[in-house]
Parts: structure tokens; C-alpha cells; sequence
């Protein structure tokens, strides 16, 4: 009895064992089966038999290759085989030709209870969201290596320096591009502080204050050093480099040489100063304004008239408005026209002779110019003109009737003059008396050339003079010019030098633009010492042909240059203490300049030299 019981009890336990393990199988996601080595199942769980598609029942005692192709068929038959020889648990993948899934089989050899043939354990475990996975993770691995491969050609390739900096300062890394300009190889830097590359070392630390501020530095302009501690001018962008946890690890900086920009900079400055001080100077009110109305630049005569309102809005300013005047040229002159027009302030009774042009800045944008002249009192003297000389058609002939009659009256004399004086210098005379005949021939036909100058002025006045309007090549006037002033030239030791380009055009009268650039050429010999230089430049300006004529001369003192194109107005210099003209040079050439619908200025700085420039119109006004 005690023996059954016994075994009763080991029996029980065995089933409750078998119950356990059937549970565990059952309750399992993978596959499980028992072949024989014949690959005949012996023993298949639900899950596998749920792959299958099958009942239970209809898959045990038959053949694995019932269920599987050839192929698949083969390959396991191999693997049981092994187990079976070698005794050991082995592993491998497998593909299911039936749903392209991935399994994982672990294949164990086992004795069967109740029997004394050893069978083969298969436990198959789907892998396919492993291998998915795992398939991504490859495909995320190669892009990440190629995106980083493409990334280090980049920096490689940048002409852009990119620099990398620790937190310490230390570079860490150093492109061919920061090479190129800072003389430095990648193993002369990587690994020492970057503060020795900066003008002013303590740049380094603000910089690195600024990023971990911020997180980032855009266009931020500071000097470094080169290898041989010549300074370069940078703009740098830089960002906070971070670890997986987002902790600062360092920067990352993009820099590029901007010396030539900088330079360029400050000669535009320079110049812009320059055009500031010739405002300043000026007897006319100027100011700049933007295309949005501020205003952005007030001279004195303007500021004394109006206060100071740089920043204000023009409409307000001038006009006393909340909205644009009608009468705005802001739109058309930022199309690139030059305007002119005359403009009465209500607020301060004053009439004004407006002229605005387009002004381009540095950063490419353009600004509107506006030239104030108080033309005021000009219109009240021309309508007491216009009440007081109502005959003006009879008042007109009998000017024209004098300048006829003086023109002849006062030529007729001097060709006797000139004649007896020349019969003169052929007799038998001293030294002294033939100086004295040369002399008087030389200021008789002086005088005759004042006298033409003045009449010729007088006609422009009354409207007598007469345009010939045809095809002028500025080219060929000039090079025509520049050869009739080679013996002068010589003889001053002086040299002069042309930029014109072929092809330029003017619709104009010749004779006129002949003597507008002969005067002002003429000028620039007589008032440059000797070895000087003179130059003439010609260039397209919109609508304008600018022509200039600079000279290295004595210059013109500030308080003169307002007055230059007036008549009769003289500046007494060391060059000419006894002055041999009346001063009409320069108005002949401002009239002749208006006639053809062109504006003319002078800028001069004493001792340094004269620049006069004059506008013409491709077209000519009729």
C-alpha cells in the first residue's frame, strides 16, 4: 500500500508537472514542435498550429515538408540533422516563404518520455519587428554616415572658416577655410586657446558669453590676427554646441573675411563725410529723406529754417499733414528721376526752387536728395518786374538795339588799333618800345575777347542767342581739347589725364560744349602750379551725361565757391595778383550749361586742388 501510494503521489505530480509545462507552451507567443528525425511532428502548441492553419489533430504524425516548400524543407531537414548528430542546441533565422516573416528557431535535441527515441525541441520565435527594426536602424546608420561624410566635405570645402571651440576655448577643429585666411594649419591650432587669434584677446571670452547667453552670435564683426599678426576683419556666426543630455560642450563659429568690405566701408564713409561737409557749406537748405518720409539728414541753412527734425516725418515737417502730400515726388524719384519744382511753405510765407534726385546708400537702398533754394525774394523782385515794365516787347528792342550798337562801337576801334600796332612792330625799334607794341596788341584783342564775352552774355539775357542742336561725340571734343593744350601743357610741365568712354552722345550745340569744357580745362592749367596734373572724366548718369575736370591746383577758400559763376566775381590768388579777365569765364559756362538744360557746380578744398562738374541732358531741352 505504500508503495501504491507512492507511486500515486509521484504520478500526480508528474501530471501536475506535465499541466504546468502544457500551460507555459500554450500561453507562449512562439511557435513550439517536436520532430523526429524524419522531421515528422510529434507534438505542435496552439500558437504553431495557428500558423499552420490547421487543427492540432490534422498536423500530428505528419511530415514538416507537408507544409512547407522544398526549399524551406531542406534547409530544416539540415539543421535537425545537426542537432541530431552533434547532440547540442542550435540556433538560427528563417524566412517564411508563406508570409515573408522572419523567425528566430532554437533547435535542442530531447529523449521523449515513455520512449527511447530522442526527438528535436523547435521553439520559433517571429522576430519580423526585430528585423524591421534592425533593418531601419542599418538604413538610419548609413544616412547618418553619409549625412556626416556630406557634412565633412562641406566644412572641408567651405570657403568660409568654421572653427569649433570648447568650453575652455580649446579649438577643436579647424576647416581648410579658416586656413586660407588666417595662415594657420589645423595641427598648428587644434588643441590651443583660441584667444591668440583675436586683436584683443579678451574678444574671445565676450564671445563665448554672448553664445551661452543667447545661444547664438549672428554678424558679429571684431578683428583677428593672422599667423604673421597682420589684422584681418571677420564677421562671425556662432552656435551652442550641446550633448545628448543639453548640456554646452562648446560652439561651433562661421566666419568669413570681410577686410575688403570694411575698407570699402570707410572710403564710402569718407566720401559720405565729404558730401556732408559740402552740404554744410552750401547756401541752399538740404535734406535726405527715405522711402518711408523720414528724414534723414538736415543741413544748417535747412535746420535754421525748419529746427532740427532729423528722425521727423517730411509730410509733417514741412507740410503740417498726418498723410503724404499730393504734391510728393517721393515715388517718382525713388523710379530714379531727377525733379524740379518750386514749392511755397504756408507756414513760413517762403517760396522755395526745389530740386530732388535719388541717392543710393551702402546697403543698396535709395534715398530721396532735396536741394532747397529760397527763391522768396527772386519772385517778389520778378512780379514788381512784371507790374512795373508792362512794355516789355519795347523795353526788349531797344536793349537789342543798344547790344547791336555797342557791339559795333566798341569793336570798330579796336581793329585800327591792332592793325596800326602791328604796322608798327615792323620799323626799326628798341627792345623796350617792341614789348610795349606786343603788349599793346596782346590787351587790345584781351579787350576784344571781354567785349565778345560780355555781349555774348547780354544776348543770352535778352534771349537773342540761338541753340544748333545736332549729334555731339563728348569722345571727340574731349581728344580734340587735350591736343589744342599740348604746347601749354609742356610748357607748365603739367600732365592731363581723359576716362571717357567711346560712344557717349549729347544732342547739343557743338560750338558751346566746345567752349564750356575749353574754359573750365583752361582753368584748371592756369591754376595749377607747375608739374600738376588735371583730369577729365565723362560717365552716364540716368538721363545726364556727368563731365568733370579736376585739377591739383591752389584750390578755391569755402567762402568763395557760392559766388564763382557770378558775374564779374574774381578770386585774387598767388597765381594771378593782376587779374586779366572780368570774371565771365565761369558765367559763360553756368549759361551754356542752363541752355542745354544741365546743371553745373564746383567743389575745392585749398591747397589740395578744384573739381567742376556739369550735367547735359542726352536729349536737349528745345
Amino acid at each position: 500500500m505504500r508503495a501504491i501510494t507512492k507511486r500515486k503521489l509521484t504520478e500526480d505530480a508528474l501530471k501536475e508537472s506535465e499541466e504546468k509545462y502544457r500551460s507555459l507552451v500554450e500561453s507562449t507567443e512562439d511557435s513550439i514542435y517536436l520532430v523526429d528525425s524524419n522531421c515528422t511532428y510529434l507534438f505542435i502548441n496552439s500558437k504553431c498550429a495557428s500558423r499552420l492553419g490547421l487543427p492540432i489533430d490534422q498536423i500530428i504524425g505528419r511530415a514538416y515538408g507537408e507544409f512547407h516548400s522544398l526549399e524551406e524543407e531542406q534547409e530544416f531537414a539540415e539543421k535537425v540533422k545537426e542537432a541530431f548528430k552533434t547532440g547540442k542546441s542550435l540556433q538560427y533565422e528563417h524566412r517564411s516563404q508563406r508570409d515573408g516573416k522572419y523567425f528566430l528557431r532554437t533547435l535542442s535535441p530531447v529523449r521523449v518520455p515513455g520512449r527511447r527515441t530522442i526527438a528535436v525541441t523547435v521553439i520559433s520565435k517571429d522576430i519580423t519587428e526585430f528585423k524591421r527594426a534592425e533593418e531601419e536602424l542599418r538604413v538610419s546608420v548609413q544616412q547618418l554616415r553619409e549625412t556626416k561624410d556630406y557634412l565633412d566635405n562641406i566644412i572641408r570645402s567651405s570657403a568660409d572658416a568654421i572653427v569649433v571651440v570648447d568650453m575652455e576655448g580649446i579649438v577643436r577643429d579647424w576647416n581648410k577655410g579658416a586656413g586660407n585666411y588666417m595662415d594657420y594649419t589645423a595641427d598648428e591650432v587644434i588643441g590651443t586657446s583660441n584667444r591668440k587669434f583675436f586683436a584683443d584677446p579678451e574678444e574671445a571670452d565676450r564671445i563665448m558669453e554672448i553664445v551661452l547667453r543667447d545661444g547664438e552670435l549672428k554678424n558679429y564683426r571684431t578683428t583677428v590676427l593672422r599667423k604673421n599678426r597682420t589684422p584681418v576683419y571677420i564677421s562671425m556666426s556662432a552656435a551652442l554646441l550641446k550633448d545628448k543630455n543639453g548640456v554646452p560642450i562648446g560652439t561651433v563659429r562661421v566666419s568669413r573675411d570681410i577686410t575688403k568690405e570694411v575698407e570699402l566701408e570707410e572710403k564710402i564713409k569718407g566720401e559720405r563725410d565729404n558730401l556732408n561737409l559740402i552740404f554744410e557749406s552750401m547756401a541752399d537748405g538740404v535734406y535726405i529723406v527715405s522711402k518711408d518720409y523720414e528724414v534723414e539728414f538736415m543741413n544748417k541753412v535747412l535746420i535754421d529754417e525748419f529746427g532740427d527734425q532729423v528722425g521727423g516725418i517730411c509730410y509733417k515737417v514741412f507740410h503740417n499733414r498726418e498723410e503724404p502730400c499730393p504734391l510728393c515726388k517721393t515715388t517718382e524719384v525713388m523710379k530714379g528721376k531727377t525733379v524740379r519744382w518750386e514749392w511755397h511753405s504756408t507756414r513760413k510765407n517762403r517760396t522755395y526752387d526745389l530740386i530732388e534726385r535719388p541717392l543710393e546708400n551702402i546697403d543698396g537702398t535709395v534715398s530721396k536728395l532735396t536741394i532747397f533754394r529760397d527763391i522768396t525774394e527772386r519772385k517778389r523782385m520778378e512780379d514788381e518786374l512784371r507790374e512795373t515794365c508792362k512794355n516789355l516787347v519795347e523795353l526788349d528792342n531797344m536793349k537789342k538795339n543798344f547790344l547791336n550798337t555797342a557791339y559795333h562801337e566798341l569793336r570798330s576801334p579796336l581793329a585800327p588799333v591792332v592793325g596800326y600796332a602791328s604796322l608798327l612792330s615792323l620799323s626799326e625799334l628798341t627792345d623796350k618800345q617792341r614789348d610795349h607794341v606786343h603788349n599793346i596788341v596782346k590787351y587790345a584783342r584781351k579787350l576784344e575777347e571781354q567785349i565778345n564775352r560780355m555781349l555774348e552774355l547780354a544776348r543770352v539775357d535778352s534771349g537773342e542767342i540761338t541753340m544748333t542742336l545736332e549729334d555731339v561725340s563728348i569722345p571727340e571734343i574731349v581728344n580734340e581739347m587735350v591736343k589744342s593744350f599740348e604746347p601749354l601743357l609742356k610748357e607748365k610741365e603739367q600732365a592731363i589725364t581723359t576716362h571717357v568712354p567711346e560712344g557717349i552722345e549729347v544732342q547739343g550745340d557743338k560750338q558751346k560744349i566746345i567752349t564750356i569744357l575749353t574754359n573750365l580745362v583752361s582753368n584748371a592749367i592756369k591754376y595749377t602750379p607747375k608739374g600738376g596734373r588735371v583730369e577729365i572724366t565723362v560717365e552716364e548718369r540716368g538721363e545726364d551725361i556727368l563731365v568733370c575736370v579736376a585739377d591739383t591746383g591752389i584750390g578755391i577758400p569755402g567762402e568763395h565757391l557760392p559766388k564763382i559763376f557770378e558775374r564779374f566775381y574774381m578770386v585774387n590768388t598767388s597765381l594771378t595778383r593782376k587779374p586779366e579777365s572780368l570774371g565771365l569765364g565761369l558765367s559763360i559756362v553756368k549759361e551754356y550749361v542752363k541752355l542745354h538744360g544741365g546743371r553745373v557746380w564746383a567743389t575745392s578744398a585749398p591747397g589740395k586742388g578744384s573739381k567742376f562738374c556739369f550735367t547735359l541732358p542726352k536729349k536737349a531741352n528745345k
